[in-house]
């Protein structure tokens, strides 16, 4: 289907939203609908209609049906016909500073399934797997919300963090050098702290607080094997969410992520026989402590879709709010030695792959994590 030079342009304003959740790298080789737009987002001084503007300049009458322009340097369009997508894709590759790659929806994907409820993947087992609802107050919520508020806040990445006991390094996936935060835990969390102990394997001495407003996420990750002890857990302040959690395919040859909780690139394909990534998605309610010891800590993957609502029943949709989240752990100093190696940085070094944020080398490294050679998930 050929393009029309003359075709009106449409405001961005008009487009259909994209949800950047729902895209993955293509299995083929050939066109898609779907851009997949690197070194271009809020962030990077791009808006809506100056990216719709610079789309259509490279391909005039290829018809952009849908946007996403991220908050920080990743972006999807969509298009009416893969020509059109190429087409555009072409053009810009020399005009701008974006790297553009093809992208393909996960409903394109023979065989893969992207579960839309936590009902429909109830079969699904993740051993290790704890979520112990209540597990604090009403009155005990509210008072740690208002103590975390009263401290400062990094915002560094995309969400807002407070780290507490140990720093965690985002660039190198690993704790910070001392200093980086305060030796002890903060005392509003003393009590929290050692309840939780007694349920982990080693007694906690590491906090992270999470700030997650509607729409943010974090990428499919599993925590560095060799920076924290078995046990990791997650307290749910405000809102409750829906994580998700993913088992990488035996044959991945361990090029996943491993904690790049400032990436939004596409997950890798499917398995060429069409077998779809195990998932589950999990409800974590408000007040609710989950744990995750063994296989669900060392072998699985979690994340946080990128999106503001959840859906728990077929039809049923929930709106996000605020969450704040306490990720308690026990610090670790030491090479892990556990019995699943395909994410242990230390038996399996292409498991642990590092983040750049550094303008063009971003970018690229983006790019590259986008192309079907990169068996690594980038989210």
């Amino acid at each position: 289907m050929a393009c029309d030079p003359d075709a009106p342009i449409a405001s961005a304003s008009r487009l259909a939203p994209l949800d950047p959740s729902v895209f993955r790298q293509p299995r083929g080789k050939g066109p898609t609908r779907h851009l997949y737009i690197a070194n271009c987002g809020l962030g990077k001084g791009d808006t809506p209609e100056g990216v719709l503007a610079a789309l259509h300049a490279a391909a005039p009458g290829a018809e952009v049906v849908g946007l996403h322009v991220g908050e920080q340097g990743v972006s999807y369009a969509s298009f009416a016909n893969p020509e059109g997508a190429d087409l555009s894709r072409q053009g810009v590759a020399g005009a701008t500073r974006w790297v553009v790659r093809f992208a393909e929806t996960v409903d394109a994907l023979p065989g893969a399934t992207a579960p839309d409820s936590v009902e429909s993947t109830t079969h699904i087992d993740v051993p290790g797997l704890m979520v112990i609802p209540d597990f604090v107050t009403k009155e005990e919520a509210e008072t740690l919300l208002a103590e975390v508020d009263m401290r400062s806040w990094d915002s560094s990445i995309k969400r807002r963090v407070q780290h507490y006991g140990h720093a965690f390094d985002y660039a190198r996936l690993a704790l910070a050098e001392s200093g980086a935060a305060p030796v002890e835990l903060p005392e509003f969390c003393h009590d929290v702290a050692a309840r939780v102990s007694e349920l982990t394997p080693m007694p906690i001495n590491q906090l992270t607080v999470n700030e997650y407003q509607p729409g943010v996420g974090i990428a499919s990750h599993c925590d560095a094997h060799s920076a924290f002890e078995d046990g990791i857990c997650g307290l749910t302040l405000g809102s409750g969410i829906v994580m998700e959690f993913r088992k990488p395919r035996p044959d991945s040859g361990g090029k996943v992520s491993v904690g790049r909780h400032d990436r939004l690139a596409p997950p890798p394909p499917e398995k060429e026989d069409g077998e779809a990534v195990v998932q589950k998605n999990v409800w974590l309610p408000a007040r609710s402590l989950f744990i995750l010891t063994g296989e669900a800590r060392y072998a699985w993957q979690h994340g946080i879709a990128w999106r503001k609502t959840d859906c728990l029943t077929a039809g049923e949709v929930r709106h996000r709010s605020r969450r704040v989240s306490l990720t308690l752990r026990a610090a670790r100093f030491a090479p892990c030695e556990c019995a699943w190696p395909i994410l242990c940085e230390a038996q399996n070094p292409e498991a642990h792959v590092l983040p750049s944020r550094i303008g063009a080398e971003e970018a690229e490294r983006e790019a590259v994590a986008a192309t079907p050679a990169a068996a690594a998930a980038a989210a």
